[in-house]
């Protein structure tokens, strides 16, 4: 099944460069845009939306860490241009692909945002989804890496979510330091 719709997507791929040149952008640029995003709440300087960035943040890191140091050497899947003859759009190295270090940054930004701005938070899980499809797309990654960075970005991120009460003086001293230091 996760080589499908791998194949499913990835037939696409070299049709029509224009298209490609897209999809390209949207698998490595995306995150950036949802990093200026979190820039962006930093800087408006609302409490609430600098407790966000924190949390979504602290999601991130944790998520991150736990993928590429416990999971993805567990697992230790190959990547699809490792196995296969496909279109393989953008360069990477062969490492393991499970779970996607960009979709877990991704999608832990957009479920953080998503249990407290709602709108926004949909927006950022679009943004998300259309990383992972992306990166299935050019040839970096099978779905089941790009729901597998899903489940755990949702796992950490709720966790967090329903944690932060606890941990509140946290992002409330930086918040402090921060403005401190800005004045």
């Amino acid at each position: 099944m996760n080589n499908r719709i791998f194949y499913f997507f990835n037939h696409f791929a070299g049709r029509f460069d224009w298209f490609d040149d897209s999809v390209e952008l949207f698998a490595q640029g995306i995150v950036w845009f949802m990093l200026a995003v979190m820039a962006y709440l930093w800087l408006t300087g609302k409490e609430r939306n600098q407790k966000l960035v924190f949390y979504s943040l602290l999601t991130a890191s944790v998520a991150l860490m736990l993928g590429i140091f416990m999971i993805s050497p567990l697992v230790n899947h190959s990547r699809p241009f490792v196995d296969h003859q496909i279109m393989q759009l953008i360069p990477h190295v062969p490492d393991a692909s499970f779970p996607s270090d960009h979709a877990t940054l991704a999608f832990s930004l957009a479920f953080s945002i998503l249990f407290v701005k709602r709108k926004l938070g949909i927006v950022m899980l679009a943004l998300a989804i259309l990383t992972g499809i992306s990166r299935v797309y050019v040839g970096v990654h099978y779905p089941g890496d790009i729901l597998g960075a899903a489940a755990l970005s949702f796992i950490i991120s709720y966790g967090v979510y329903k944690r932060s009460s606890r941990l509140e003086v946290i992002p409330l001293s930086m918040i402090k330091m921060y403005r401190k230091l800005m004045k």
